[in-house]
């Protein structure tokens, strides 16, 4: 699996945010515990999240609980070879509503 690699110092385009989500997804899914975490903390199921992945809001939950914890957001980071300040634009390029 290849995570993308996120280097932009561009403003974030709505494609780029949701290749980063799409990757912090990955780096999740990659490790049990931190995907066991998310499971728990979202309410979602391995049987479930086929169709919460098909809905609006996942990629922007998937940010949120990255930026959640610190550590996480950092660790994301560096398997995505980006900055967490870019992870966090992507955040608010997805769940906008949340920062106005």
């Amino acid at each position: 699996m290849q995570i993308p690699q996120v280097l932009s110092n561009t403003k974030i385009t709505t494609e780029e945010a949701e290749s980063i989500a799409t990757g912090a997804f990955s780096v999740l899914a990659a490790d049990e515990e931190r995907l066991w975490r998310f499971f728990g903390l979202t309410g979602l199921r391995p049987d479930t999240i086929r169709e919460a992945a098909a809905s609006p809001g996942f990629l922007g939950a998937v940010l949120d609980h990255v930026a959640s914890d610190e550590d996480l957001l950092l660790a994301v980071a560096e398997a995505m070879s980006t900055k967490p300040e870019r992870i966090m634009e992507a955040r608010h390029m997805l769940s906008p509503s949340d920062f106005e």
